[in-house]
């Protein structure tokens, strides 16, 4: 594996690098809370804020370290993408409904660009453009026909690249041209993630990690949440776990489906070589279902990011690294000599109907179910949260809509890897 990875790889995300997590002991468990939020990611923590903010005692519990979970191991793409597109929604429900669930969409990702603003979190936070990469022809061709219906009816510009064009963008001879979506943004996940965590502080919310919710039981108006370091009293409880959703709530559990996403980080590089891979410093993206993404790591001009192989499962990282450098190749064939530093994976979730979902089951909130937007949803699912406790408007959601189950389901993610084959049986 030498000739993979360099004597200094990390087998952790590259964005702890510039945001290393936490280490110090927990604090005491409190017996009583106004609400209180199982998990420390984007959601919990925005939820939390606000919260806050708005007069609550919030306690935000945490199983392991803050961060540690997938909101500080994922690509840090901010679009408004999910996997059905605005065409199959029209298809299946009409264009009204499609309509509300792409706004919806819309309002995340300027919600998590206001939130950085507001909050003056310094992530790089740069609205430097995606751009979507057709592994085909036919698939180009269905690209366009789908921006196309979103240009037409949300209003969303975008811009044509044909296979000619795209060495402009992108130094690859794989793809076949795409769309440039000229204002969709790229951050610093581990920053962003950081930023958040010291703004929920100062507002006073107490952060207790290293505490796992092991259930949740209802008596009359009060929650109480049973944890490995005793046990909490809470008027509200939100539920902010989504892939480290465990059987605390086992209806939640059988509802949302975890699985790993995968990522690199190169070593430093010449930054000129970089700037020549990857002249249009965008966000890039396949259209495929399972995705390859690739992109300059942000505030580092000498490294390329890249991920792909989502929903495999392995626990030997240093093995999987060759089949990730295979498919970095065959994206950059001149970075057929570059070696790793930084190999990582991460905990998705998806549900069954492919939809995010916010809702309230028995007096309990929860946002959940990403599908792959899981940074603008999980923010927008966090400010709508607390607005649903605080009473205030703007809490209500086109995505909150029956939570489906499936009797096969019961919470063993067993069949992932086969099920994103089948679903990606059309990627070419």
């Amino acid at each position: 594996m030498a000739e993979i990875l360099t004597p200094e790889c990390r087998l952790e995300p590259y964005w702890w690098r510039a945001a290393p997590r936490e280490s110090a002991d927990p604090p005491p468990l409190p017996g009583r809370t106004d609400v209180a939020v199982v998990g420390s990611g984007i959601t919990g923590l925005v939820a939390a804020m606000h919260l806050a903010r708005g007069g609550r005692d919030v306690t935000v519990i945490e199983a392991g370290v803050p961060g540690e979970g997938g909101s500080s191991r994922n690509a840090g793409y901010v679009g408004r993408t999910l996997k059905h597109t605005f065409g199959e929604v029209i298809e299946s429900d009409g264009l009204e409904f499609a309509k509300r669930v792409y706004g919806e969409l819309a309002e995340a990702f300027n919600a998590v660009k206001a939130t950085i603003e507001s909050e003056r979190i310094d992530c790089h936070f740069r609205q430097q453009g995606r751009l979507l990469l057709a592994t085909s022809p036919e698939m180009r061709e269905a690209m366009l026909r789908e921006f196309g219906l979103r240009e037409k009816h949300l209003g969303e510009p975008f811009s044509t690249v044909s296979k000619q064009e795209q060495a402009a963008e992108i130094d690859t001879p794989r793809y076949f041209g795409g769309v440039r979506i000229s204002d969709h943004a790229g951050l610093h996940a581990g920053l962003y993630h950081q930023g958040l965590l010291q703004r929920a502080r100062g507002a006073g919310a107490r952060v207790v990690a290293h505490t796992a919710v092991r259930s949740v039981s209802r008596d009359g108006g009060t929650f109480r949440l049973a944890t490995d370091r005793g046990s909490i009293a809470a008027r509200d409880v939100v539920l902010a776990t989504n892939g480290y959703t465990d059987g605390a709530v086992p209806w939640l559990q059988r509802r949302v489906i975890p699985f790993d996403a995968y990522a690199v980080a190169t070593e430093a590089m010449d930054p000129a070589e970089v700037a020549r891979l990857l002249p249009g410093d965008r966000t890039f993206i396949d259209w495929n279902f399972n995705v390859d993404f690739i992109r300059r790591a942000p505030g580092d001009p000498s490294r390329i990011l890249f991920g792909g192989l989502t929903g495999e499962r392995t626990q030997d990282l240093p093995a999987f690294a060759r089949r990730l450098h295979a498919r970095l190749v065959r994206v950059l064939p001149k970075l057929s000599r570059v070696r790793f530093d930084n190999v990582w994976t991460g905990r998705c979730a998806g549900t069954i109907d492919l939809y995010p979902h916010i809702g309230v089951h028995e007096g309990m909130h929860y946002g959940i179910g990403y599908c792959f937007a899981g940074v603008p949803m999980g923010t927008l699912f966090g400010i709508k949260i607390a607005r649903r406790i605080l009473g205030e408007p703007g809490g209500d959601s086109v995505y909150d809509r029956p939570l489906p189950s499936h009797w096969l389901y019961q919470g063993n993610p067993w069949m992932v890897p086969w099920a994103i084959r089948w679903m990606s049986r059309h990627d070419k």
